[in-house]
């Protein structure tokens, strides 16, 4: 209220003015105080029906107004949240992290940044703000609105996501890991596996082979990778094969598995492989490639192989064996009757010789046949051996000026002596005609003159060696190797080189029992032979004998000496004991031209009744070995038991049969068919005397 004082009324004009202005501008100012009020109620209003956090605040971060959405954001009233600093409602923590955007909202920029805030209740919440300066006319900032927007389930779902994420990343690293080391291992068993493995497209292009099957071929993988497995040098060299390989492959790739035997030719030498190819499935099971796995067979082809040959050979010798049995019977009936007959001769007297002549040339006939006989015998490992302690250098010493005569002088022979040689028990003599059959062979091999190589030495078998060759069991053995430089053989030569009775000589010039000799010789004397022999490169012959722990004997056993002939005693009794009518005849009757009394029996229990006869006295038993109803073992047993003084002599055309009558290991007196007059003679004086406990029956029973 403004005053005039009456001394000074000149002023009332101005006061008048000035009053009536005031009144006019408390006026305005109340009507614009009514319009702001007006106005923040309705912004209150809009504001408080949108969803959205909005505050406004001055210059100094305090509250000028907030909607309810922001109050009960925060958890407070509207009076506890106007006038208060920013720094108070959020927190010292809050308000240090977003004062640096609030700085640049008063130099009037527009900004957006995240805030956490806690409310009074505790709980954190989550708010996207955006900050806009309101601006004086002069261009100054006067305070800034703030809009936010509720992200915690924004930000929960982002940390859950986020935690799935990692979650989901590190199930991802654990099974790629997971997956490296499963590829690794599988890669390993891959690549060490003895199995020959390709990985192949399904058009039959290589993806991967292990080393195995690289090592089989001298390959490595970059050079056969991506190449048609087909082509490859599994099947190059091999005519036919590739075509079988494609159409497999082919096979395979439309869902078909197929197995395979092949004979490969490889950079590694000629080797026989089990094939499988099959389809690989994927987890949708889709065909996807083709897998190629073989497994080598060569070792047990070749083991299957030699177990045919030996089974073959067994059956042969069996064969070959029992005609050797008839054939010496035969012989025998001839031979003595030839003899007979040229005894006869020389009593009558042929004063032109002819008859003498001609059964000189029939008795060299038999003695031909004979040796067919007992090569028969070698072969089918039935000849009887006369085992004993053999060096093997010194038999081939003894042996070198006989091979020089033999093969002649377009032959050079070298011998390569072992100093420390293994002992052997074989029968020698059956070893120097098993050399010379080879020297021979090899002599003929090598038309133009050559080099034979007759080589000793110490070998080991192993197990590897001996499953390969089931007939020979593993140790240690000394060898005998003769090599020469001749044609060599072809592989069907090698497949039936030790038959009997297979030459590939001209007709005459060879029987085909040599080889067959020896095979059987070395098989009888528990050893083996080895061939290796390459068309226009030589052949080698290997003969193997059990090493033998027996002590060499410094001078070999003399032969026996041919018996002078002699008086036979008076009433000298002898039984003969044989199944073979003609063979019994022969028998008796030569004995009885040489004197003995003889009684003669078709079998064992005959020999015995005779034996039980008082008004006789047998001297002697020969004895036929294999009998029908009791052998020649049974009968001598039982003739000792009732007469413990008796000599015995057994007779056999098939020393087979001593293995059937049991008396292998045991010492008995034997006279091997066929035998002529003189050896029938011979040895029925020579068990008369001979008062060793053999002759005498202690060693049969």
């Amino acid at each position: 209220r403004d005053y005039v004082v009456k001394s000074r009324l000149q002023r009332l004009p101005d006061a008048v003015v000035r009053a009536i202005h005031e009144a006019q501008e408390r006026r305005r100012l109340l009507r614009i105080e009514a319009e702001l009020h007006d106005s923040h109620q309705r912004l209150k209003l809009i504001t408080d029906s949108l969803p959205a956090l909005i505050a406004y605040f001055g210059h100094d971060h305090r509250y000028r107004f907030a909607n309810n959405a922001y109050v009960e954001w925060h958890g407070r009233t509207p009076d506890s949240l106007i006038g208060r600093h920013t720094r108070e409602v959020v927190g010292e923590d809050t308000f240090n992290s977003i004062q640096q955007h609030l700085d640049r909202v008063l130099l009037g920029e527009k900004v957006s940044f995240d805030m956490l805030s806690l409310r009074s209740n505790g709980a954190a919440r989550h708010a996207q703000v955006d900050c806009v300066p309101e601006l004086a006319p002069d261009g100054s900032v006067l305070g800034y609105y703030a809009m936010a927007r509720d992200i915690s389930d924004l930000k929960q779902a982002q940390s859950l996501l986020k935690a799935s994420n990692e979650s989901l990343e590190r199930q991802v690293d654990e099974r790629t890991s997971a997956l490296h080391r499963s590829e690794s291992r599988l890669q390993a068993l891959f690549e060490s596996s003895f199995q020959h493995q390709n990985l192949l497209t399904l058009d039959g292009h290589i993806i991967d082979t292990n080393s195995a099957s690289l090592a089989a071929i001298l390959a490595d993988k970059q050079d056969v990778r991506g190449n048609l497995y087909c082509e490859s040098a599994w099947f190059a060299d091999t005519p036919g094969v590739p075509g079988v390989v494609c159409t497999a492959i082919l096979e395979a790739a439309a869902g078909t598995a197929s197995r395979h035997e092949l004979e490969l030719r490889l950079p590694t030498g000629k080797r026989t492989f089990d094939f499988s190819f099959r389809p690989l499935f994927d987890h949708q099971a889709r065909i996807t490639a083709v897998v190629s796995e073989a497994v080598e067979t060569t070792a047990r082809r070749q083991a299957e192989e030699a177990l045919r040959h030996s089974q073959k050979i067994e059956a042969v010798g069996q064969l070959t064996g029992g005609i050797a049995h008839d054939f010496n019977n035969i012989l025998t009936v001839i031979a003595g009757n030839i003899e007979y007959a040229k005894m006869l001769t020389d009593r009558l007297g042929d004063t032109a010789g002819n008859s003498s002549r001609a059964l000189d040339n029939a008795m060299k006939g038999v003695m031909r046949a004979a040796n067919v006989t007992q090569r028969l015998l070698a072969f089918s490992r039935r000849q009887p051996l006369k085992n004993m302690p053999v060096d093997l250098n010194e038999e081939m010493r003894g042996m070198q000026d006989m091979l020089k005569r033999s093969l002649g002088e377009l032959v050079q022979i070298d011998m390569v002596h072992s100093p420390d040689i293994w002992c052997v028990e074989i029968d020698p003599s059956q070893l120097e005609a098993s050399i010379l059959n080879l020297a021979v062979n090899a002599r003929d091999a090598m038309p133009d003159g050559g080099r034979l190589t007759i080589e000793m030495d110490n070998i080991h078998l192993d197990k590897d060696y001996a499953a390969q060759h089931p007939d020979v069991p593993p140790g240690q053995y000394a060898m005998v190797r003769v090599r020469d430089s001749g044609q060599g053989m072809p592989p069907e030569v090698m497949a039936r080189v030790f038959e009997p009775f297979f030459t590939t000589k001209e007709v005459g010039r060879g029987t085909g029992l040599g080889l067959s000799m020896v095979y059987g010789f070395a098989k009888q004397s528990g050893g083996h032979v080895l061939l290796d022999s390459t068309e226009g490169s030589g052949t080698t012959i290997t003969l193997l004998f059990p090493r033998s722990a027996a002590a060499l004997p410094s001078v070999r056993p003399a032969d026996a000496q041919t018996l002078d002939a002699f008086e036979v005693e008076a009433e000298t009794t002898v039984l003969v004991a044989e199944d073979n009518d003609d063979v019994r005849a022969y028998t008796v009757d030569t004995l009885r031209q040489l004197g003995y009394r003889v009684l003669e029996a078709h079998d064992g229990p005959s020999a015995l009744r005779l034996l039980d006869r008082t008004d006789v006295s047998v001297d002697l038993l020969f004895s036929d070995i294999v009998m029908p109803g009791m052998s020649g073992w049974a009968l001598a047993k039982q003739a000792l038991a009732r007469k413990p003084g008796l000599r015995v002599l057994f007779t056999s055309g098939y020393p087979r049969d001593i293995d059937a009558s049991g008396t292998v290991g045991r010492t008995i007196a034997l006279l091997a068919k066929p035998f002529t007059r003189s050896d029938l003679a011979r040895s029925i004086r020579t068990a008369l005397l001979d008062e060793s406990p053999t002759q005498s029956g202690t060693a049969l029973n």
